[in-house]
């Protein structure tokens, strides 16, 4: 759903997305819905924190485990 809204933007940033919609054969709105929201998937990229997995070397491989490695006989 689109909505209108008024912007205050440079002139010269104008100038320059309009000289790109005539080049790209597409609207000032379409360049400005792209930019806003690729502008917010990089923000939340950034904000998404990165998990680390720490290992420990237990000097032999442990590929070859049972299950009644792990569970004791009742």
């Amino acid at each position: 759903m689109l909505i209108r809204t008024t912007l205050r933007i440079e002139e010269n940033l104008k100038k320059s997305v309009e000289k790109r919609a005539l080049e790209t054969n597409t609207t000032l709105q379409d360049l400005f819905n792209v930019a806003l929201t690729r502008y917010l998937e990089e923000d939340a990229k950034k904000q998404a924190k990165r998990i680390i997995f720490k290992t420990h070397d237990l000097k032999e491989p442990l590929d070859n485990l049972k299950r009644a490695d792990y569970y004791p006989k009742l």
